[in-house]
């Protein structure tokens, strides 16, 4: 049966009534997950909403940026956003669907004579026919410059594989246009080349480096993109209010290098893609996340992208936090949430904790637990729900799963109900044979500790205190640990061997992740802190000084390297989506949609 399309209009009564199209009630929005443009398929999610008698269309806002080439500019209020798209700047009202996870911008400021038409779950866009005019170029004293001039303002995108960079525009090659390649080399150019596909060109520009494209759209006299290649191109600064208490920036941070050599640079530049986190917002809530979802009886154990645990949280974003053992697929650094241990801590590490009132802590934990038995013997554990062993006594709760299978050979596992000691088991080889946790006790696990077997015998009772330095520690029901403690009260006090690092560690270059307060109550950085394009990735150093200049006050090292990511509303925003690794938790972002205005 052939699908009847809806079109996005409304019929005006001679009253001047609004009357709406189509009988289904406006209470709830269409939405749908799929865009064809022109004929060309895309993902990205759209919905539609009757506002004062009008119907308005809102789009996915990184499909607008990578399907129409629009450009975000700075905005500082959550319900527009600045925009330009071959014009002045201009705004697009923001919407939220109602899981408020991902944002939305009207359509209506880019669609000049466009047709839409709803088809199931497909919003079809047809943009009028454009013709591309004239491809020019011309050498520059930093580089080349290309100039593709169109007949009316139409959707284009880029992308860049090595040096290749190939200009996508929904437009038709003009019938005098040769579209032979022009292998006339530029400074950095080898080639252009036209490909017509249909109402699409494709212009392909091949360079002698791998350097990103950068793009202007300009109106007058006629519409045209501008798209320089050049190496000294430092991107603008930009700051979004992407929703209430929340913030996206990305920023070219410039901090003094220290030199080696007389040809080193005495400064130097990295590339920072931070949200920032208001904790006071009433719509707005930070936890931690891990693999596997709440009751599940695999609890501790898994690893997964970023992404996957956002989307299992229905969380708005996150960033990667803690370490982990990448074999066994554990963690080895504390998570608390909701005031619920899912792990602890061996070592005296960097952590942060936090509480709904907009309270923070940022300093070095230390966390240690001890039981005493019925005869007074006191015994110091090593860890809590850790894949970090070491010989010892360890404890495992049934947050860690529904079961304990030895993490070495030879364990002696002993199992406490309520405040006594019910079971002895003797373990065997790794990961051979399991036992359940019960929900009202735990195990312990005895590695390399003999005297365990007559410490604790069936029947001996036992109770346990934690301990936090500092103490402060103990009040807050989130916690994330991890390390190393970069800023204190906007000191640098980096010390990785105090923390227990390998030697080197903190002049290691990789992608950084970090997390860090503000001067403003409850107010938090999250961060990831990479190379900029030509140059090389920070240091546990050099990002401590970078979150300094990001207005940071006290600053903690989280998980790095190929582990560092950082993600809202749908997109990867520091790294490409091919280039994710697994990882064991995140803090995630939880945001409360705003009320939708009446519609009736």
């Amino acid at each position: 049966m052939k699908t009847m399309l809806r079109p996005l209009t409304f019929l005006l009564a001679a009253s001047c009534q609004v009357l709406i199209a189509d009988a289904a009630p406006a209470v709830t929005p269409d939405q749908g997950n799929a865009i064809q443009l022109n004929g060309q398929p895309w993902t990205g999610r759209w919905l539609t909403r009757v506002e004062q008698g009008e119907q308005r269309l809102y789009v996915q806002e990184d499909w607008l940026t990578g399907g129409l080439g629009v450009q975000l500019l700075d905005s500082d209020k959550a319900d527009r956003q600045r925009l330009r798209w071959f014009s002045s700047p201009i705004f697009s009202q923001v919407a939220f669907d109602s899981t408020g996870r991902f944002r939305y911008l009207d359509l209506k400021p880019f669609a000049d004579q466009w047709r839409t038409e709803i088809s199931g779950n497909a919003l079809n866009i047809y943009t009028p026919n454009t013709t591309l005019q004239a491809v020019r170029r011309s050498k520059q004293p930093w580089g080349d410059r290309v100039v593709i001039d169109l007949s009316r303002r139409t959707p284009w995108r880029i992308s860049q594989q090595g040096n290749v960079i190939n200009v996508i525009v929904s437009a038709e090659v003009a019938a005098n246009l040769a579209t032979s390649t022009d292998a006339i080399a530029g400074n950095i150019i080898q080639s252009i080349t036209l490909q017509p596909q249909g109402k699409l060109t494709q212009v392909q520009i091949q360079t002698n480096a791998a350097i990103v494209p950068v793009t202007e759209m300009l109106s007058s006299p006629t519409p045209r993109l501008v798209i320089d290649i050049r190496r000294d191109y430092t991107p603008p600064n930009l700051t979004v209010q992407w929703a209430d208490g929340l913030k996206k920036i990305e920023r070219i941070v410039e901090i003094p290098n220290q030199p080696k050599t007389a040809k080193d640079p005495k400064t130097i530049k990295f590339a920072v893609t931070a949200l920032e986190v208001d904790l006071k917002s009433p719509r707005l809530k930070l936890r931690p996340i891990w693999s596997n979802p709440n009751n599940s009886p695999e609890g501790m154990l898994g690893l997964s992208t970023v992404p996957q645990m956002v989307e299992a949280s229905k969380a708005v974003g996150a960033i990667n936090a803690g370490f982990f053992n990448r074999i066994r697929r554990l963690p080895v650094g504390a998570i608390r949430e909701g005031n619920r241990w899912l792990s602890g801590t061996a070592l005296v590490r960097g952590a942060i904790a936090w509480n709904e009132n907009g309270d923070t802590l940022i300093d070095r934990l230390n966390f240690s637990e001890e039981i005493t038995t019925g005869n007074q013997v006191k015994i110091n554990l090593t860890n809590l729900n850790s894949g970090y062993v070491q010989k010892g006594i360890a404890r495992y709760t049934s947050t860690w799963g529904s079961s304990y299978s030895p993490l070495t050979d030879k364990e002696l596992l002993i199992v406490v109900r309520g405040d006594r000691v019910v079971a002895q088991y003797q373990g065997g080889a790794v990961n051979v044979g399991q036992i359940a946790i019960p929900n009202d006790g735990y195990v312990l696990v005895a590695r390399q500790t003999p005297e365990a077997v007559t410490q604790l015998p069936i029947g001996m009772t036992v109770r346990g205190r934690q301990a936090f330095i500092p103490d402060r520690f103990a009040s807050f029901p989130n916690l994330i640990g991890a390390g190393p403690l970069l800023l204190k009260n906007s000191a640098v006090v980096l010390n990785g061997k105090t923390e227990n690092f390998q030697a080197g560690f903190d002049t290691q270059a990789a992608d950084r992740s970090a997390i860090a307060t503000t001067k403003d109550k409850g107010r938090l950085i999250l961060a990831t802190v990479q190379a900029v394009t030509g140059g090389v990735a920070p240091n546990l150093s050099q990002t401590a000084e970078v979150l300094k200049k990001l207005g940071a006050v006290d600053a903690l090292n989280l998980d790095g390297g190929s582990s560092s990511t950082l993600f809202l509303g749908g997109n990867v925003l520091n790294r490409d989506v091919t280039r994710l690794a697994p990882v064991h938790n995140a803090i995630a972002i939880f945001v409360t949609p705003p009320p939708t205005k009446p519609q009736f």
